[in-house]
This record gives C-alpha cells, sequence and structure tokens, in this order.
C-alpha cells in the first residue's frame, strides 16, 4: 500500500482558519510550492500530489476552498513564513485551482496549472513569472478550445508554454482518481520539473547520483548501500530479459542474489552519450564483459560460456529528487546471444561485436547486410 507522505497543518488565510496538508523533502526544507486542489478538495489525490512534490525536493503546502488572487497570496505568506520553506516560492493548481494559480501568478517564481479550463485567455495569467499549462483534451472540446486561447496569446520568451495531452481527461495528474493516466502523467511531470527546477531549483547532480549508486552496486556490492540511493519503492527493469524488481522487497532480492555477486570478473564500460533533464538521464555505453559466470539478467538460463561479449547499451535513469526512481536498461539481446554462441546469426542481420565498435567509431562500414541492395542504388540519383 502506498505511504502517504506529509501531515495536516492549519493556516490562517482573510481572517478564516484553513486545514492544510503539508509535506517537505526528507532534507527538512526546500523552495516552497503552494499547491491548489480543484474542487474535489484535500483528498487522497492531492495529498498525494503534495507529497510527490516533497520527495522532489519542495516544501509544499496543499490547500482548498480559496476564491481569489488575494487569499492565494496570503496563502502564499503563510508558506513563506514555514522554517521549512528555502528560497524562491512556485504555485500549481488543478482544474479551478490551476486557473486561480494563473490569476495569481505575479506572487510567485513559477506557476503550473493542470487543466485550467476556467482560464478565459492569457491576459489573465498574473505578470513577472514563467507559467506551464498543461491540458489533458481527450474528450473534452472545452479543454481543447481553452488551450488554443490560451496558447495564442502567451509570450513563451520566459519559456512559458502550453502543453496538450490528447490521450488523456481532464483530471488525468491526479492519483486515486478514475481519470488517472500514469503515463500522461509521467510525461506531464517531468515538464512541471523542467519549469520549477529553472526558477526555484533545487538543483541536483543526476549523474554523480547515479555514479554513486552504480558504485555500491559494482565496487562495493553493498546491496543495502545500493537501495539506500533509491525511492522507498523503486523498480529496475532490464528489457530485453525482464530481469529486475518492481518494489523494494522484490528488487533487493533482485540485486542479492541475481546482480551484486553476478558481476564478470572482465568487465568494463565505456561511455558514448549523456543526456540530462529535470528528472531523468538517458547514457549511452559500451559495455563489455567476459561470460564467465552465471549471468541471469543477461543469459538467464544458460551455463558460463567464457565469450566476450559487447554490446551497445541504452539505460534511462529516473529520479525522484535526489534518488533513484526507476531504471530501463536496453540492450541487442540478438547480438548477445550470437556473440556466446547462443544463437545461430548465420545468414540473419544480427550483428556482434561490430555493432558496439561502430558505436565507438561511427566510420566504420554501414549497410554491411545490405550489401548487394547498396550496391544496386550506387549511382543512382540522390
Amino acid at each position: 500500500m502506498e505511504k502517504e507522505i506529509g501531515r495536516s497543518r492549519s493556516i490562517a488565510v482573510a481572517g478564516k482558519t484553513l486545514e492544510a496538508h503539508f509535506a517537505v523533502h526528507r532534507s527538512g526544507t526546500g523552495p516552497g510550492l503552494l499547491l491548489l486542489a480543484d474542487e474535489a478538495g484535500l483528498d487522497a489525490g492531492i495529498r498525494a500530489r503534495a507529497g510527490l512534490f516533497g520527495e522532489e525536493g519542495y516544501a509544499v503546502l496543499a490547500v482548498a476552498g480559496l476564491s481569489e488572487a488575494g487569499e492565494v497570496r496570503a496563502a502564499a505568506d503563510a508558506l513563506r513564513a514555514m522554517p521549512e520553506q528555502a528560497g524562491g516560492i512556485g504555485v500549481l493548481g488543478h482544474g479551478a485551482g490551476g486557473a486561480l494559480a494563473c490569476r495569481a501568478a505575479s506572487a510567485f517564481d513559477a506557476a503550473v496549472a493542470f487543466d485550467p479550463v476556467g482560464l478565459a485567455e492569457a491576459s489573465e495569467i498574473g505578470a513577472a513569472c514563467p507559467a506551464l499549462l498543461v491540458f489533458g483534451t481527450r474528450d473534452s472540446a472545452e479543454a481543447e478550445q481553452a488551450a488554443g486561447r490560451i496558447e495564442r496569446g502567451l509570450d513563451r520568451s520566459d519559456g512559458s508554454a502550453v502543453l496538450r495531452y490528447p490521450s488523456a481527461a481532464p483530471g488525468f495528474a491526479i492519483p486515486h482518481r478514475a481519470g488517472f493516466d500514469k503515463r500522461s502523467d509521467s510525461l506531464a511531470h517531468s515538464r512541471a520539473l523542467g519549469l520549477l527546477r529553472r526558477a526555484l531549483g533545487p538543483h541536483y547532480d543526476l549523474v554523480a547520483l547515479f555514479e554513486a549508486h552504480v558504485r555500491h552496486e559494482f565496487e562495493t556490492r553493498d546491496v543495502d548501500a545500493t537501495m539506500a540511493t533509491m525511492i522507498d519503492e523503486p523498480y529496475v527493469n532490464h528489457v530485453p530479459t525482464l530481469a529486475g524488481g518492481v518494489g523494494h522487497d522484490m528488487l533487493k532480492r533482485f540485486y542479492k542474489y541475481h546482480f551484486v555477486d553476478q558481476n564478470s570478473r572482465e568487465r568494463s564500460s565505456t561511455p558514448v552519450s549523456e543526456t540530462v533533464g529535470p528528472d531523468r538521464i538517458v547514457l549511452e555505453t559500451v559495455v563489455r564483459f567476459r561470460h564467465d559466470r552465471v549471468l541471469d539478467r543477461y543469459f538467464p538460463c544458460i551455463a558460463p560460456t567464457g565469450k566476450m561479449v559487447e554490446i551497445p547499451t541504452l539505460l534511462l535513469v529516473r529520479f525522484r529528487g535526489d534518488r533513484v526512481c526507476h531504471e530501463h536498461i536496453y540492450w541487442d539481446q540478438a547480438s548477445a546471444l550470437s556473440q556466446i554462441g547462443a544463437l545461430d546469426a548465420d545468414g540473419l542481420p544480427i550483428a556482434g561485436a561490430e555493432a558496439a565498435a561502430k558505436v565507438l567509431d561511427e566510420t566504420r562500414p554501414s549497410n554491411i547486410f545490405m550489401q548487394d541492395a547498396w550496391a544496386e542504388s550506387e549511382g543512382k540519383p540522390i
């Protein structure tokens, strides 16, 4: 069962006391983020949103029942007065709360609004801060029309943008509700974080954080230390072989019995490229290892052959704040199997170590599996 992060807290706004939900990063402080609920109030979904952004590094105050920009500014002042708030302050709202966040945007360093269909046009957005407006438009002409109106008048010079997710309906980013769309929410979350990180921080060196994670996997071979670099319920998916684990206990079992002590004695990794986003990195490498022991994540049920394997590998690593959230690891399994003799590649367009060599040196021969067709096209107009 998902653990709820945060606690109830009362705040005074415009002469009245409101119940709120507060969540903060495990460090105890962070830039402020005022979270304005939609019409459903502080339900489990909004509290989960507060907890998520708390994990991302923010001091989050979620409130409901505000109706005008002045009340939003008063709630922002209450957040600024909290000892956990450090640095800038942003606002994020859903539904009516999203429209209200836009109208009060001048009081903040950044504004993010999900499904602010009550906003008539871009001129309603308070000046002086970048804004990201996110719409789920599936089966909603109203959402599509609102997105179009706002987009036409939006000033993009500060990084402001309008995003549409046509495969998701309005409300798609709030978990525990019927309309929650996990995939669209993941995409939108990265874009929202990109804006918040630029305007507010906190800034994490994701490459260095992942290097610490990998060091425990391959050097110290300390499973507990490896798990400590990850969120409470992470997952790892070695895509070609479906190896890994979902959740703390399953993943720890995988690391302990099927990974950390199964690393080849002769192994190296050559970096090729790295792409860094607000909450994830993509690492392109060439991995070289000898199949000198059982390697369940690469070759389940295949006894060691002693052969060398060289494979281009792609790692997509997502973070939540300063901890690893999940990993997707990709490689060409046909190439790997052919290199240990478990797959007869004769007559098939399957590259062995040549694929790794060409990633490291793009001038190596191209089109080796289509030589006849390539020869036929030679001399034709281009």
